[in-house]
């Protein structure tokens, strides 16, 4: 049999034979020359190989500096965030990881693997996130091993695994087809998006990095099995551990064993379905819907006493609201990964208004968004053919962006947050991949190269302007409520007008809490922190009016602090009453806290009994509670004293204290309130042993016997 010469020669032998009925091929078996056949398969691969390699090389220069340019600017917006640190701080990152017990205490593999994303219990208290992320905690504790928490390491692994995602995306881009110049604009734009601030500068958004990271490296080191280069005897168990341990740093990445077995049926319809490929997809099915079913049979997907304010939509009664106001989350999250000029850390209660209506004119943005899934989706499908470039760069975009999305899409099960411009890191991974390739195959790619440019540029802009706005909570808190006066989802006006600038600075600082109230609160929060009551009262009382059903627990709670701490107690009592009957996130504060400072505003109000009962109700909650043991014991102890309570109240008083101690024996404070309530209560003999206990134990800060009883309190 002749050799051929040319790849066009070449497909026609193969043609040829593929209409030979297969019966007259094994009749015809002994005659045929099967080494000129193999001969003509052999060119046929090096011809391919050849043509492959030509088209990767075949690289625009121009726009692969313009790439290296965009890389080079997007890679210089994220300096800046190499020395944030907990300094200034910022409420969810404290809850998150200074809070959590798996990060700094000695490591106990049975609590880490018991407790979810937030140090909570999964299967025992009251509430629980059900964000099992094992390794993105591990990689917190290893963060605090080398230099706890001061100094900026946290920040600098977050920007670093950005780095290295983004180098990921370009390398993905070239081992699906994209050449050189194309594969760098890919991992440019992928740097330079500004939604992925959040996932960055957020700490907590390290699980999407991390998940996101372990995704690329299993699709690259799957891609031999799938372009049949390799049996996947090593690469197929290797790819499978990676997608376990993405799964383990973020739940999302348990889906992606979707998209290997996706990838390998595409294989096949593109090419051949051999045995291997076969095996592959059953074995990559079967382990995939096993580590799919045993995280869900582990922890289940239900929130816990679901946060009304964080995700007021899942609580709604009206299903036909419900599904109207998740489809508006699907086109806002549409929008965030097209074009991000609107960014906000919080989105929760009334940020987003529910659609109540289906005349709703904000429907259209979901109704743009789904239109352009699908007109994405039938382009990828379009260019799905074995000869032509980056065939299948598109479709695996896609799948990316779906089984990303539809996690967090409320679809399948509600999440904790209304909108999270974190959980937007992967799917704007499997957007780009697809956009971009798409451009590279259309045949005026040159122009559509130039609009992806003109993109990344913007996006460095946005991203330039952004992440010095996450410095610290006070410079993010301040910045979103100044943007979300102008945001498309309030839909309130701003009056702040003919103003001097100082006056309109301050009208928009005021007003930032009447479109967001989490973003009012937290800003309080900074006044807070900051000493500055008055503003602090004022601003949680702007985010208090906005909930008028009181159901948010926080801002009633510090507010009632505040008026507890200027005096004003019959109506920090008002508050703080609210607040023991609102809804609160154990990760910000203890149920405790809220009732002890309930109990002790009663005091103050001339309300003795119901001050105990409620020092009690906290106690019950937190046996080890000191604080409440020492205010009940100075509420029971002075009241037996002064007469306003029956004598045996001295008795639990002093019980009290003596719990406190054997506690916290180190505490002067307890001790000299001891001493205070025995003399008070005509006890001598006792309190000068217990006088010279202290004495013994703390010659300086004994000091002098005190007269009264001290009270225990201070802001959380």
């Amino acid at each position: 049999m002749p050799h051929a010469a040319t790849l066009e020669e070449l497909s026609s032998h193969i043609a040829a034979i593929q209409k030979v009925p297969g019966q007259l091929l094994e009749d015809a078996a002994p005659e045929v020359d099967l080494a000129g056949l193999r001969c003509i398969a052999q060119q046929l691969l090096e011809l391919s190989r050849e043509r492959r390699l030509a088209a990767k090389v075949s690289v625009s220069w121009p726009r692969a500096a313009v790439a290296v340019l965009l890389a080079l600017g997007a890679l210089i917006t994220w300096i800046p965030a190499l020395s944030y640190n907990f300094n200034g701080g910022f409420f969810m990152d404290d809850a998150m990881i200074k809070k959590n017990p798996n990060v700094y205490e000695e490591l106990n593999w049975l609590r880490l693997f018991r407790t979810d994303y937030w140090g909570l219990d999964m299967f025992q208290g009251e509430w629980t996130h059900k964000s099992f992320r094992p390794l993105t905690v591990l990689s917190f504790r290893w963060n605090h091993a080398l230099a706890g928490f001061e100094g900026s390491g946290f920040h600098v692994v977050n920007v670093l695994l950005n780095w290295v995602c983004s180098v990921l995306m370009g390398v993905l881009g070239f081992a699906l087809g994209l050449p050189a110049d194309f594969a760098l604009l890919l991992g440019a734009l992928f740097l330079a998006h500004p939604v992925h601030t959040e996932s960055v500068l957020y700490i907590v958004g390290r699980a999407d990095l991390l998940c996101l990271l372990l995704i690329l490296v299993a699709a690259l080191l799957y891609t031999p099995c799938v372009k049949e280069l390799q049996p996947g005897f090593l690469l197929l168990p290797l790819s499978a551990v990676l997608m376990v341990a993405a799964g383990l740093c973020k739940e999302t990445g348990f889906c992606f064993f979707g998209l290997l077995a996706g990838w390998e049926i595409l294989g096949g319809l593109l090419t051949s379905w051999r045995r291997g490929r076969v095996l592959r997809i059953l074995a990559m099915l079967l382990l995939g819907s096993l580590a799919c079913g045993l995280r869900v049979w582990y922890t289940g997907t239900a929130i816990e006493n679901m946060d009304p304010h964080s995700n007021p939509i899942a609580v709604h009664v009206d299903r036909g609201v419900r599904l109207r106001s998740y489809a508006l989350l699907h086109g806002i999250y549409m929008k965030l990964l097209v074009f991000p000029n609107f960014l906000s850390y919080d989105y929760s209660f009334d940020a987003i208004p529910l659609v109540l209506d289906a005349s709703d004119c904000r429907l259209l943005l979901p109704l743009v968004a789904y239109q352009g899934f699908f007109m994405l989706l039938a382009l990828s499908l379009s260019v799905l053919h074995p000869h032509k470039q980056a065939s299948e760069a598109p479709i695996v975009g896609m799948a990316i962006l779906l089984l990303s999305f539809v996690p967090m899409s409320n679809i399948l099960f509600p999440v904790g947050t209304m909108i999270g411009e974190r959980l937007l890191y992967i799917p704007s991974a499997g957007l780009l991949l697809t956009v971009v390739s798409l451009v590279f195959s259309w045949k005026r790619r040159n122009s559509g190269a130039a609009l992806l440019c003109i993109a990344g540029a913007l996006g460095i802009w946005r991203c330039a302007v952004r992440v010095p706005e996450w410095k610290d909570s006070e410079s993010i808190t301040t910045a979103d409520g100044l943007t979300q006066l102008n945001s498309d989802f309030a839909g309130r006006q701003m009056p702040c007008s003919r103003q001097t600038p100082a006056e309109l600075f301050k009208c928009r600082i005021a007003l930032a809490a009447c479109d967001f109230a989490r973003v009012q609160f937290n800003l309080a929060n900074v006044y807070l922190q900051a000493k500055q009551y008055d503003l602090a009262l004022d601003t949680y009382q702007r985010s208090i009016n906005i909930d008028p059903t009181d159901h948010d627990a926080l801002p009633l709670y510090h507010a009632g602090q505040i008026l507890f701490f200027k005096g004003q107690h019959q109506e920090a009592a008002r508050y703080l009453e609210k607040a023991v009957n609102g809804f609160f996130s154990p990760l910000t504060i203890q149920e405790e806290e809220i009732w002890h400072d309930y109990a002790l505003s009663l005091w103050f109000v001339q309300k003795p009994q119901a001050s105990i009962a409620h020092f009690q109700k906290a106690l019950s909650i937190n046996p080890t509670f000191t604080k409440a043991m020492n205010n009940m014991a100075c509420a029971a102890g002075l009241g037996a004293i002064t007469g306003i309570l029956p004598r045996e109240y001295y008795q639990h008083a002093i019980n009290a204290l003596d719990q406190a101690v054997r506690l916290d024996p180190a505490n002067v404070l307890y001790w000299r309130n001891a001493v205070a309530l025995m003399s008070g209560g005509g006890d001598e003999s006792r309190a000068a042993a217990t006088w010279q206990q202290l004495v013994a134990m703390d010659p300086q800060g004994a000091a002098n016997p005190p007269k009264d009883c001290s009270w225990e309190f201070y802001f959380r």
